[in-house]
């Protein structure tokens, strides 16, 4: 599954983090940057998912690979 990404349409936020800044940020998953995987997960991510992908779990063809925590 592939990320949905946040967009504004004519946003009005001075200093946009996503507009002007290039912020990632899936709608689906809420993970934006480090903790966002190679493919979305289709799910919100938990704290402990989101620091998981940080050190270097990824989610990949409908599974976790490379496991930080989920074992």
């Amino acid at each position: 599954m592939k990320h949905e990404y946040v967009k504004h349409d004519k946003c009005e936020i001075d200093n946009c983090l996503i507009c002007d800044g290039g912020l990632l940020v899936c709608t689906v998953c809420k993970g934006a940057e480090s903790s966002l995987t190679t493919e979305c997960c289709g799910k919100p991510l938990t704290d402990k998912d989101q620091y998981c992908v940080s050190n270097g779990d990824d989610y990949e063809n409908g599974k976790w690979v490379r496991p930080y925590i989920h074992a």
